[in-house]
Order: structure tokens, then sequence, then C-alpha cells
């Protein structure tokens, strides 16, 4: 069960999560930089699974939310933004007061997509921010100043997982 509501925020500029140089100020557990290509979701979401999994002592039934949300907002920067100058996006997890924040890094929004015809099928994308409305707690983006891009999410840390 996640953390209710009112939980302290996990917003962007609130001094308890963010520091002067526009970083998350939260205790991290890892980071890591990635290819900036599909595959690149599978080893994110497992690398996320992993380090929660060990530094809070949960089991993976439990990680099944951050799993998801890791996988989806991986998948909106690989496709639909442009990767750092090194061709990666930078993939963060903190532990913030009693939540998990994972943070997705890329170069920024890509040029912007073709507006689509009132006659084209639904779309097949677009459900991941559904997603992350519905089951986070907290959510948001950063712009860095070389036009970087951050997306964070953050889920509460579940009854029963040790805090360290």
């Amino acid at each position: 069960m996640l953390v209710p509501a009112p939980a302290p925020s996990l917003e962007v500029g609130i001094p308890t999560a963010w520091n002067s140089n526009g970083k998350s100020s939260g205790r991290l557990i890892g980071e890591i930089d990635l290819a900036a290509t599909p595959p690149a979701v599978r080893l994110g979401r497992s690398y996320v699974r992993e380090l929660v999994g060990q530094h809070f002592g949960a089991d993976r039934s439990e990680l099944g939310d951050l799993e998801l949300l890791t996988s989806e907002a991986m998948t909106n920067s690989v496709l639909h933004a442009r990767p750092r100058r090194d061709g990666t996006i930078t993939l963060t997890v903190l532990h913030v007061d009693r939540y998990v924040r994972v943070e997705v890094t890329d170069g920024g929004a890509a040029s912007p997509a073709q507006p689509r015809q009132p006659d084209d099928a639904l779309p097949t994308s677009g459900r991941g921010m559904s997603l992350i409305k519905a089951l986070a707690t907290d959510y948001g983006t950063s712009r860095g100043r070389n036009g970087a891009s951050t997306f964070w999410f953050g889920i509460g840390i579940r009854d029963g997982w040790r805090l360290p």
C-alpha cells in the first residue's frame, strides 16, 4: 500500500528535495548512464528493481508499480526526447523522506511532432502519463542550464520496507 496523502512535496525547488545546483539532495541510492535506445528501458527497470529491493529489503512482488513507472518514464525519454551529447540518458534513484524518487535525465525535448490529423486512428501511445498520474505520489520536470531535461516521479515506501 502506498503512503497516503497528505505527503511532503517532492516538487522541484523544495529545499528538502533539491540543492542549489538543481540536483536532488535526497540520499542517492544509485545512478547509471544508459544508451538512449529502447533496450535501455529493460536495463533501467531491472536496475531500479535491484537497487530498491536491496536498499529497503523489498522483494520483487512489492516493486511492480515502481518498475512500471520507471519503464514508462524511460520509454518516454527514449522515444520522445533527444539523448544527452554522449548519446545517453541518466537514471537516478533517491531516497527522499519516506519516498523513492526516480529521475530520468535526457538532452531535452526533440523537435515537435507532426499534429495528428482528425481521421487518424487513435494513438497507441501516450498512456504513460496516465499511469504516472494514477500511481505516483508526486511527479514533475526540471530543465538544466545546458538544455537537459529531468522527469521525476516519487512513490511512497510501502509498509514493511526496512528504512535504512
